[in-house]
């Protein structure tokens, strides 16, 4: 199904997601098929830090990208963006996104850190956006050691949790990867098609920049 989400200044964006009663059926490999507060409260809160215009001819890593939201926005404010992806799905869900939303064919890597993140060119990103994507703590030593590859020097990560980790944990992890870390909170309201019965759901964004020390 089709789904818009209302994000101001830039307009609606429109996804392709799955329904509302197909969300009872999905396992751990399908949870790509939705947009989750997490992301939608990323994609608000990159409007509100950058604005129409900042992001404009900057490289962009949409990791986890699941349907696009979030780089989707960020394409829509003017950067050159990688979709990356281990479901081949997902993949297919953002080039059809892309398409809906006016960008260019999109740029999308099959894998994960372990293994798609391997073909990423060092050092080429500006930002590198993730919702949902801090859940295991045991991933978080591989996608330290991914960001420091894939970020310029002076590139900013952003990650969003809903509030599913440990924030202590997840800051000393990255400091270890050799992060500075800084928390933001979003609020939003969710679903935010209803009218009616939503709720207000705070969402962790982590900003992780290298630290002064780190080479």
């Amino acid at each position: 199904m089709l789904r818009e989400f209302a994000l101001e200044p830039i307009g609606p964006v429109s996804i392709e997601e799955t329904s509302a009663r197909a969300l009872l059926k999905l396992s751990t490999h399908t949870y790509w098929r939705r947009v989750w507060p997490a992301g939608l409260g990323l994609a608000a809160y990159i409007i509100d830090r950058f604005g129409t215009e900042g992001l404009r001819g900057r490289q962009v890593l949409d990791l986890g990208c699941g349907v696009g939201l979030i780089g989707i926005v960020c394409g829509r404010l003017g950067a050159r963006v990688t979709f990356l992806d281990r479901e081949a799905g997902a993949l297919a869900a953002v080039r059809r996104n892309c398409r809906r939303n006016g960008l260019g064919p999109a740029q999308t890597i099959g894998g994960d850190w372990n293994h798609g993140g391997e073909r990423l060119e060092p050092a080429a990103y500006d930002l590198v956006v993730g919702g949902d994507v801090v859940y295991d703590d045991a991933e978080w030593p591989a996608l330290g050691t991914g960001l420091m590859r894939t970020l310029r020097t002076d590139g900013v990560a952003l990650l969003a949790d809903p509030g599913w980790v440990a924030d202590g944990k997840l800051r000393a992890a990255f400091r270890r990867s050799g992060f500075a870390v800084h928390r933001d909170r979003r609020s939003v309201s969710w679903p935010p098609w209803r009218l009616t019965h939503r709720q207000e759901k705070v969402i962790n964004i982590y900003t992780l920049r290298r630290a002064p020390h780190a080479s």
